[in-house]
């Protein structure tokens, strides 16, 4: 006799419980559609700004996270992912428990900090410099003469972004020396071979860059040159 009030009880606590969840969900779908009633409980106010911080980038690694290149990409993309990595820049770092990789100490914090800085200096270089060769005409033909004075805007288009790229070559090689001095290999290996590499001279943007934009006013000299000729 006493099997069937405990099973009543068992059922009922289970149909409380579901109704509870509905309830929870419920609340969820209005807060998150703007359904909600005037009054709601402070706690339901939770998910909002969890979500915020979520899909709202604050921090340099939030920025640097968005950065992408397609496999076919266009000036557009290239200009978001310098606009991106500018505002990362200016952004302050994630807690050194959040960082891209593991931290152990405030040196290797410190390190971390100036190898993200490099790098994305590098990512902003490289990225001037691909917007810069879409305008770049790496050779002039006799019979270019004919377009001169497009082929000329282009040509210059390209010296003014080759110029654009050059500080921040600049700045990733100030903070490659700052981040060498401290002896310290973090689990950045992709970057600290980067780091390597501009200190030992092996990677020499400075050199690539003017050369870029010393052939380009040659290349503008020819061009010149040729439409007078044609004149």
């Amino acid at each position: 006799m006493t099997v069937k009030p405990i099973k009543f009880i068992y059922m009922l606590a289970l149909l409380l419980i579901s109704v509870s969840a509905l309830h929870a969900e419920d609340y969820q779908y209005q807060y998150f559609n703007g359904g909600k009633d005037k009054y709601v409980p402070f706690s339901d106010y939770i998910p909002r700004v969890r979500l915020h911080y979520k899909t709202v980038p604050h921090y340099l690694e939030d920025y640097y996270e968005l950065y992408g290149m397609k496999q076919y990409y266009n000036e557009n993309s290239l200009r978001k992912n310098i606009a991106r990595m500018k505002t990362a820049l200016s952004c302050k770092f994630r807690h050194p428990s959040m960082a891209l990789v593991r931290i152990e100490s405030e040196q290797e914090y410190l390190k971390y900090r100036n190898l993200m800085f490099m790098h994305i200096n590098l990512l902003i270089m490289r990225n001037y410099m691909k917007i810069a060769s879409k305008y770049d005409m790496r050779k002039i033909r006799f019979y270019h003469a004919d377009f001169a004075d497009d082929i000329r805007d282009s040509l210059h288009t390209a010296e003014k972004y080759y110029g654009q790229a050059l500080p921040y070559w600049q700045e990733a090689v100030k903070y490659a020396r700052v981040a060498s001095g401290i002896r310290i290999t973090t689990d950045l290996s992709a970057i600290e071979s980067e780091r390597f590499s501009i200190i030992h001279g092996d990677l020499d943007y400075n050199r690539i860059i003017r050369g870029h934009m010393t052939r380009v006013r040659e290349n503008r000299n020819k061009l010149s040159e040729a439409s007078h000729a044609r004149n």
